[in-house]
């Protein structure tokens, strides 16, 4: 199992990503399939790395 850094590293990344993405606003994003393309796929990598993270990491970081 990788350490727990590499995950959360990539969660930021992606994060980082898709509001590169999607900085020109609303219109630009869905009037660019490429955009649209390129975020769901990065949400996609995102989630993929939420599943990775250690029970103990989601257990201390529960958010109510």
């Amino acid at each position: 199992m990788k350490d727990d850094r590499l995950y959360v590293d990539h969660i930021l990344e992606c994060i980082r990503d898709v509001a590169e993405f999607t900085r020109e606003g609303k219109g630009a994003f869905f009037s660019d399939k490429k955009t649209q393309q390129a975020v769901l796929r990065t949400l996609q990598m995102l989630a993929e790395s939420t599943q990775r993270l250690s029970r103990s990491l989601k257990l201390n970081h529960l958010v109510s």
